[in-house]
């Protein structure tokens, strides 16, 4: 399960906000195509923050969902017109709202419970038309086994990726300055391996329309992830 502590999620805020700001263009000209160009958006798993500074940018009144803390204190500070939640989002009451998204695949760290109850909840939260964007992890020919690594200033991750059945688990090395030195920390991510068909049935029976994507706008999705654009009927 994620916890993203404190100082991953720095790291997480200094070294990865790029995917954020480069799916931003192409996000909202996604919800303008849908003739959603002001009202209420609700970030899921918002992260710190980036994307919802880009829709409050934009006009919209934003509400930011993030379980971390950690997170949720930069998230503040980058976006401080948000309504921001700290919780769960499969258990938070997302409030009536034109736009939806998750992003980074948020929805892989849902518990391993049917989504189609979540979805309908999702949908009843909508407007009609409304949009409902999210990026997730999907089966592969090849399961998933590598190790990476990215540094910034006073700071490193590495990272072990593993895959065993419909999960992916991510082992996480973060190093910190902390005074003339480096402060090490550890976190253990799991995800889930979803299902690009039960995800469209799901979405279906719960009210939308839906197509699927490899990309937000200019942005190419990483491989084995996949955008669902689904809109309220």
């Amino acid at each position: 399960m994620s916890s993203y502590g404190e100082d991953l999620a720095y790291i997480q805020h200094q070294g990865f906000a790029d995917f954020s700001e480069s799916a931003s263009p192409g996000l909202l000209r996604l919800m303008a195509r849908a003739g959603i160009r002001h009202g209420v958006a609700v970030d899921l798993g918002c992260g710190s923050g980036q994307w919802l500074r880009e829709l409050d940018r934009a006009g919209f009144r934003t509400v930011g969902v993030e379980s971390s803390r950690s997170l949720a204190r930069i998230a503040r500070k980058i976006a401080p017109r948000t309504r921001l939640k700290v919780g769960s989002v499969y258990e938070v009451d997302v409030p009536s709202c034109d736009v939806i998204t998750a992003l980074g695949e948020v929805l892989c760290y849902l518990p391993a419970r049917p989504i189609a109850p979540w979805f309908r909840r999702v949908s009843r939260a909508l407007r009609p038309g409304g949009l409902f964007v999210f990026d997730v992890l999907v089966a592969g020919a090849r399961p998933m086994r590598y190790r990476t690594w990215r540094s910034g200033p006073g700071w490193a991750v590495l990272v072990s990726v593993s895959e065993k059945g419909r999960r992916v688990t991510r082992e996480i090395t973060t190093f910190r300055r902390a005074g003339e030195g480096y402060r090490r920390a550890y976190e253990r991510h799991v995800l889930r391996v979803l299902s690009r068909d039960r995800l469209c049935d799901a979405l279906r029976s719960a009210g939308f329309s839906v197509r699927v994507s490899r990309r937000y706008g200019e942005l190419e999705l990483p491989p084995r992830r996949l955008a669902f654009v689904a809109r309220k009927c």
